[in-house]
Parts: C-alpha cells; structure tokens; sequence
C-alpha cells in the first residue's frame, strides 16, 4: 500500500515543477499580439503586396510661379534665360511635387538600396525639385554646369552639410541617417537655387508625378499617409490595402486654405 503522505507530497511537487519552469515551452496558443507597429524592428519586414493609389488635386488659382532673375551669373543667364520659380507645379488639376509617405510603417527591417538617388545641378537649377530618399541610402550630388555650384543641406536632425563643385560633371556622395521631412537644400552661390527632400527609414515613401498621381506598395494593412507640399503644407488620411489589393486615397489642397505643418 502506497503511503498516502508521500503521494500527496510527489503531487505538490510535480505541480511546483510544472509552475516554475515552463515559462518558455510552447503551450500551443498564439503569441499575445504586440503594440504598435514601427519601422526599424528586428525581423524581415512584410512583404509588399498591396497597391495605394491616388490623386493630390488642387482647388482654386495656383499662386503663379515667379521668373527668375539670373544675371548674377552670365552662364545661368545663357543656359536658362526663361527659368521660373517651381513652388507650385498643378498639371491636369493634380498638384505635383507632394511628399507622400506612410507615417506608420510595419516593424522590420529595411535594409538600405544599394542603388543611387541622385540630384543634379543642370542649368542653374536643382533636379529634381522635390525627391524622397531612404536613410543610409546613398545620394549623389552632380553639377552637369560649367559654372561653380555648391549643395547646402539644411538639416536638423541629420548632419547638415555644405559642399562646393567647382568643376563641370563634378560628383559627390552622401548619405543622411534620420528620418527628416522636409530637408532643404539651398545653393549658396545661387540664392534661386532650391530643392527639398523627404529621408525615411522604410521604403514606403513617393513625390507626386503629373496629374497629382501617386502610387505606393505596401503590406497587407491599415495605414495613415501624409502628404506635404512646400507652400500648402500637410494633410494627412486613412486607408486599408489587403494582401494583393488595391486601394485609391486622394487628396485636395485649396488655394486658400490655410496652411498646416
């Protein structure tokens, strides 16, 4: 006959045992779900399967863009005689040169491409005028004039940087390592001179073309996009893109109305 006093023992202890030390064996329920995604997490990041399209259209008369006075440099005044200010380009009632990115991207990580984002000093002017770029993504900087040029990036949260390119097709690289929108770039040399760039740690991030249209890839998932403009500041919306969808998220700037940061 077993002692009843050691059974009742052996059971307290398998049940202290099975208490203490399963902490990490599996149990067969799923994982609790986590907090809020963010860019820069530890594992790969969700494949980009859905679509978001849309328009940025402009309502009212656009402020009309300025000529350029570029006597200052006898070769800018030859090579670009007509050049105009490009603060607001509107196209097919679509306003272009807008910022459009996801403000909540999933966790994972986002290795930076390999391949360039380039800005060019062509004509007295930068090109492009507005452009997105991922962090530690390199950016190189080209003056295709025969005139001196300098780039000076006024960054806050970046290191800001002031580079001379005396020479004709002259290239430099760069690279920025934190998120910034907007980072302006001005000429030094030439005071019309201007550009503004959008640096973001995740790929999910465009510049709207003609028209006003955009386009991004994204995760299956729910999303707040922002779009910025240089004069007409930010708006901001949301939208839901299931795996392989498509959604559509469109925008309106007013002439008049009053501007956001």
């Amino acid at each position: 006959m077993r002692n009843p006093l050691m059974f009742v023992c052996s059971s307290i202890l398998v049940l202290a045992l099975a208490s203490c030390g399963g902490g990490n064996q599996p149990t067969g329920l799923p994982p609790a779900p986590g907090g809020a995604p963010t860019a820069g997490g530890g594992g790969a990041a969700p494949a980009a399967t859905g679509t978001v399209t849309g328009k940025i259209a402009f309502e009212g008369t656009p402020t009309p863009n300025e000529k350029i006075q570029m006597s200052a440099d006898p070769y800018c005044q030859q090579h670009n005689p007509n050049a105009m200010t490009e603060t607001v380009k509107v196209s097919d009632g679509g306003l272009e040169n807008v910022i459009v990115y996801v403000k909540n991207a999933p966790a994972g990580s986002y290795p930076a491409p390999s391949n360039p984002v380039e800005i060019d000093q062509h004509d007295c002017h930068y090109i492009p005028h507005v452009f997105t770029i991922q962090t530690n993504q390199p950016l190189k900087i080209k003056n295709s004039d025969s005139t001196l040029h300098n780039i000076h990036a006024w960054a806050e949260k970046n290191m800001p940087f002031n580079i001379g390119q005396p020479v004709q097709n002259m290239e430099t690289q760069k690279t920025f390592t934190t998120e910034e929108v907007p980072l302006p770039i001005r000429c030094d040399v030439h005071k019309w001179m201007g550009a503004f760039v959008g640096v973001f740690p995740h790929p999910y991030h465009t510049v709207s073309k003609s028209g006003g249209a955009y386009e991004l890839k994204l995760p299956a998932g729910n999303y707040e996009v922002v779009a910025w403009h240089e004069k007409y500041g930010q708006q901001s919306g949301m939208v839901t893109v299931a795996d392989n969808g498509k959604a559509e998220l469109n925008f309106t700037f007013k002439a008049d109305a009053k501007v956001s940061d």
